[in-house]
């Protein structure tokens, strides 16, 4: 058996993709703390080496778990941050003094996928304005990625992106092994804009489900979803073309199509009918395309971008507006 190696890899965010990255890269024979908010889920994880969402899953022993963010993060070399979206902005500010001391500070890739609504950023932006010190060391992991699916082993591509200085072949190498396969790219906008607004696309297409609709629509939808990405995209300086790869429409194939989506199911349940309050309770882990159609909305009127499918979506999910609405919105004048 290969020696343990002495890099220490932290992963913020003990979900279902936290475990699973902390999980594959002790598989890698990294030294691995996975970081959990709450001290009891922690302790449990710890113990039972079982998550509640991961049936049949065992977490490797070299993972220890921990809700100490000082003793987590003060000797990392590299850094994982798994979590929502909505509680980045505020652990980087706990972050920013615990970091080494020393130099240099350790390479963040960033597995979250969001835009804040009230800045506008994307998450490895919101992570560089918070510390400003990792600018240039703060790369995007983004793909078509479930995490039961990589838990189980099923082969996976995923892009890592970010300034093209070096380091990022370091990311890719650390994170690259089975069954997780990496490529590169420099575009960190246009690959994180993808992967978050394609989440918007999969609640519509959770959306077409609850209307019963059929392959037909579906695939105009992804069509016309996806050109409005694009051009919000490049008003925003990102590379259109990035939304036609795997952190675009390779990742909203995945969550716009399978069972397993989250997003998707939320979406089916509005489609139904039901309210966001309703549909939310009905999922039972969270769905960041909803604090996504939010960010959309306000990045279309920034950049004055017409995008009929992303706002109406918005307004399905937050207005509770009639579903058939969509409908309308791809320029179908009669209902499903």
């Amino acid at each position: 058996m290969a020696a343990r190696k002495t890099v220490l890899v932290t992963v913020l965010g003990a979900g279902l993709w936290g475990t699973v990255l902390a999980n594959h890269l002790a598989e890698k024979n990294y030294s691995v703390i996975l970081w959990e908010y709450f001290s009891d889920l922690a302790e449990k994880l710890q113990q039972s080496r079982n998550h509640p969402h991961l049936q049949g899953f065992t977490l490797n022993n070299h993972v220890e778990v921990t809700s100490n963010l000082k003793s987590a993060v003060e000797k990392t070399t590299f850094l994982v941050i798994a979590l929502s979206s909505q509680h980045i902005r505020n652990v980087c500010k706990h972050l920013k003094p615990l970091l080494p001391r020393r130099k240099p500070l350790p390479i963040v890739i960033n597995a979250s996928k969001g835009i804040e609504p009230q800045s506008l950023k994307t998450v490895s932006e919101v992570i560089e304005e918070e510390i400003p010190d990792l600018k240039g060391r703060v790369f995007a992991l983004s793909g078509p990625s479930f995490a039961r699916e990589v838990a189980r082993g099923v082969p996976t591509l995923l892009l890592i992106a970010g300034s093209q200085n070096g380091l990022i072949q370091t990311a890719k190498k650390t994170m690259e092994g089975h069954p997780l396969q990496v490529q590169t790219t420099p575009d960190r906008k246009g690959v994180e804009l993808g992967g978050s607004l394609k989440n918007v696309l999969a609640i519509g297409c959770g959306i077409l489900d609850g209307l019963r609709t059929g392959a037909n629509t579906k695939a105009v939808f992804i069509i016309q979803g996806l050109q409005e990405i694009a051009q919000l995209i490049q008003k925003m300086g990102g590379k259109p073309d990035s939304i036609y790869g795997p952190a675009g429409l390779g990742d909203l194939i995945a969550t716009g199509t399978s069972l397993e989506s989250r997003n998707r199911t939320l979406g089916e349940k509005l489609g139904q009918g039901k309210d966001l309050s309703t549909a939310r309770k009905e999922v039972p882990t969270v769905a960041e395309g909803i604090e996504s159609t939010t960010s959309a909305i306000k990045l279309c009127q920034k950049y004055r971008l017409k995008a009929p499918l992303l706002t109406t979506i918005g307004k399905i999910v937050h207005q509770n507006q009639h579903p058939q609405t969509l409908l309308h919105a791809m320029g179908f004048n009669f209902d499903a």
